[in-house]
């Protein structure tokens, strides 16, 4: 090689080549830093929006539900959540329950995935069945029927209900050939757990006529003991809740024909009722004439 040549080792021009090597490697480390940490720190911000994107729709969906449960579903009641987070999602387990004469009915469980990337998913665990479209069963339960007032004499309950045992403790549904004010349904029915409030043109799209108890409307009777002043403060929690659902984006429910109605008619009116105990106190009860309708709901020991 000559002696002259840029590339011999003893030339003079080897420390000024090491020195641009050297430059050069800094500059691509520096380079490879910052565009390194610069994409994480972008995947970093992602995550954070995205993430309290997730929690604000959980709020949001929560805040939903949880006035959706005061006024839809007869006889069913939130009794507990769990949420379970990963890196990219969280899992939300509630647990619904009917009440039966003091008895806490698991009565199904839903889960609702919440994901960073994608809109809320609701999985139900167990969902209603029906072999002629008008019983339908959830668990191996029956699920509780409303008729609507003003429809005629149909076969119903009563036959059932007269042949189970006297002590069995069951839940029935109760609906009335017309409508009644909640002081009327007080007088005539002291320990009434739960009034249906019909929701005109919505709850009978699925069957006409009926109201399957688990798509009914209506309030918890929190205290019937106490009265009308008790029934007035429960009436009034369900108007509000439902102007609150009529104002945010509701999930699976439409309350505005059933507001609509309320204000036409003054004041909210009762088409039926939830009932539980045994048999034997029940069955005096369902022989009163406003009884148009009896519809048999959960039965222990089935």
């Amino acid at each position: 090689m000559d002696k002259d040549s840029i590339f011999n080792a003893k030339d003079g021009f080897q420390p000024l080549i090491k020195k641009a090597k050297k430059k050069s490697l800094k500059k691509i480390i520096i380079v490879s830093t910052i565009v390194t940490v610069s994409i994480f720190m972008i995947l970093g911000i992602t995550f954070i929006i995205a993430y309290n994107h997730m929690q604000n729709s959980m709020s949001e969906y929560f805040s939903v539900k949880f006035e959706q449960n005061e006024v839809y579903g007869a006889n069913i009641h939130d009794d507990k959540s769990t949420t379970s987070f990963s890196i990219d999602s969280a899992l939300n387990q509630d647990q619904y329950v009917k009440d039966i004469a003091g008895i806490p009915y698991t009565w199904y469980n839903e889960q609702t995935w919440f994901k960073i990337y994608d809109s809320p998913t609701t999985i139900y665990d167990n969902s209603i069945t029906s072999t002629d479209s008008r019983q339908f069963y959830r668990n191996g339960q029956r699920v509780v029927n409303f008729y609507v007032p003003g429809g005629k004499k149909v076969e119903d309950d009563r036959k059932l209900l007269q042949s189970l045992a006297s002590t069995s403790v069951v839940e029935i549904g109760i609906s009335f050939k017309k409508e009644m004010n909640t002081n009327q349904v007080l007088k005539q029915f002291p320990t009434a757990q739960w009034a249906w409030v019909q929701n005109p043109d919505v709850e009978t799209s699925i069957v006409p006529g009926y109201v399957i108890g688990d798509y009914a409307y209506g309030f918890t009777i929190t205290s019937p003991e106490k009265g009308t002043d008790s029934i007035a403060e429960d009436v009034k929690n369900f108007e509000k809740v439902l102007t609150n659902l009529s104002q945010k984006d509701e999930k699976d429910t439409d309350v505005e024909p059933l507001i609509k109605s309320i204000k036409q008619k003054g004041t909210v009116q009762v088409s039926g009722i939830i009932l539980t105990g045994k048999v034997k106190d029940l069955l005096p009860l369902i022989e009163q004439d406003s009884v148009n309708y009896v519809s048999v709901g959960v039965i222990i020991p089935y």
